[in-house]
């Protein structure tokens, strides 16, 4: 059995029960993005940790061993030879000590860049949470309207059922029974059809959970307090201050705004000159021999150990670079820089705008349909009352069959555009109170 039977008459056994929350719940764990940008804020905070360790010197050690050839002086033996094998052993060490605060400014443009992968980071969940609510919904909205349809087709199977026997005992018509056989034919067809919108959608919703499709589901009914459908906790203007505070896209693009102002400043610091401190100790050996410091002779063939006791040395430098001409390379790396910021700039006005639209959509289809919810629950009665009066003049004669099959047709519609409001009601407040972190 797989999903296609989910939610048709299995044993409760064979099929899993999801609520909302384990929806939200596995769909996050499942989601594919939010992994990806997982990976993102932790290359972030890498890059973040690099550049906090710019402050500190590097510390190199070095062992070589070559083979030279050829006519050439030998400073170690302090000789002319033709061949040596050498060695120049070291341990060294620099450390940036000016660079015109281009660090600084990579450290600050890091902190913010990881900051904007952690939003982004929450952007997604927002984002991926909204889109299960919305298949959830359609689930829902699927099976109430399968109930009013199903309800439907067992009042018109009634009504056939009762004018068949009608017109057995001579007092219906077969016009009758077979316009009812042929209203029951068109709703199995409909239920039919409404069976498989909502196989459709509950497949939909499996997918976006990335759980096996070869299992059965079906969801948990959605308990509705009718007393919070028509409240409303903030207004339109506190609920759009409370989204834009909490916005992951929005928080997020003003983070990646200030990273790009600290790379700009970073760009501009390559004017500056740079400052360095390097040492070094080691020593050398030669095959020829070396210089014995101690004794002011040079030994032939000097142990290796012991060239490295004579000709140990410690060397320290602190250079100044001043950048003169570097081919337009720094220039370009500002101006690209430059527009970078002016394209962040865009992206937060670009975000701020597209939350504001955000808002102000569901906060409009909210409003609307509370509205559509009050006229829904006032039309629902007086369709209810009308179909229920004209029924009883079908069955008493005293109506056609195209006036009671009108009203059962509007009672319906009552029927679905109630059900509509309402989980239209519940679910927008979700999808709101997630925008602004409820």
């Amino acid at each position: 059995m797989g999903l296609v039977t989910a939610v048709m008459a299995q044993p409760a056994d064979d099929v899993r029960i999801l609520s909302l929350d384990d929806c939200l719940t596995t769909a996050l764990a499942n989601n594919l993005p939010l992994q990806r940008a997982g990976n993102n804020a932790l290359i972030a905070r890498a890059t973040k940790m690099q550049a906090m360790a710019n402050f500190l010197p590097d510390l190199n050690a070095r062992w070589n061993y070559n083979l030279l050839f050829g006519t050439f002086w030998d400073n170690i033996a302090a000789k002319q030879v033709t061949e040596q094998y050498g060695s120049n052993p070291n341990i060294n060490s620099s450390l940036l000590l000016f660079n015109g605060f281009a660090n600084h400014h990579l450290l600050k443009a890091t902190q913010y860049s990881y900051a904007a992968s952690l939003h982004e980071m929450d952007n997604v969940r927002l984002s991926t949470k909204s889109s299960v609510m919305t298949a959830y919904l359609s689930v829902i909205m699927d099976k109430e309207n399968l109930k009013i349809s199903e309800r439907r087709l067992e009042l018109l199977e009634a009504q056939l059922t009762r004018e068949v026997k009608r017109e057995s005992v001579g007092v219906g018509n077969m016009e009758t029974v077979y316009r009812f056989r042929s209203q029951v034919a068109n709703e199995r067809l409909n239920l039919v059809n409404s069976r498989n919108q909502l196989q459709s959608d509950l497949l939909q919703l499996i997918q976006l959970l990335q759980m096996d499709v070869d299992k059965s589901y079906d969801i948990e009914p959605f308990e509705i307090d009718e007393r919070d459908l028509l409240t409303n906790e903030l207004t339109y203007s506190e609920l759009l201050s409370a989204c834009m505070a909490y916005s992951p896209a929005l928080q997020g693009a003003l983070a990646t705004k200030e990273a790009a102002y600290f790379q700009y400043k970073r760009r501009r610091s390559a004017r500056y000159p740079s400052i360095n401190f390097y040492g070094q100790y080691g020593s050398r050996y030669s095959s020829q021999g070396a210089a014995n410091p101690y004794k002011g002779f040079v030994v032939e063939k000097a142990p290796y150990m012991s060239q490295m006791d004579y000709n140990n040395y410690k060397y320290v430098e602190l250079s100044v670079s001043i950048p003169l001409f570097t081919q337009l390379r720094t220039q370009t790396g500002i101006q690209t820089a430059k527009l970078q910021l002016e394209n962040a700039e865009l992206d937060v006005k670009q975000a701020t705008l597209a939350m504001t639209n955000t808002v102000q959509k569901l906060y409009l289809d909210l409003i609307s349909a509370q509205q559509a919810y009050r006229t829904a629950r006032e039309n629902m009665e007086s369709m209810e009352q009308s179909y229920h009066f004209m029924k009883t003049r079908f069955e008493t004669g005293n109506t056609d069959f195209y006036t009671f099959l009108e009203s059962l047709n509007n009672k319906n519609q009552a029927e679905m555009q109630l059900v509509n409001a309402r989980y239209s009601i519940v679910f927008r407040k979700k999808i709101l109170d997630l925008y602004r972190n409820m």
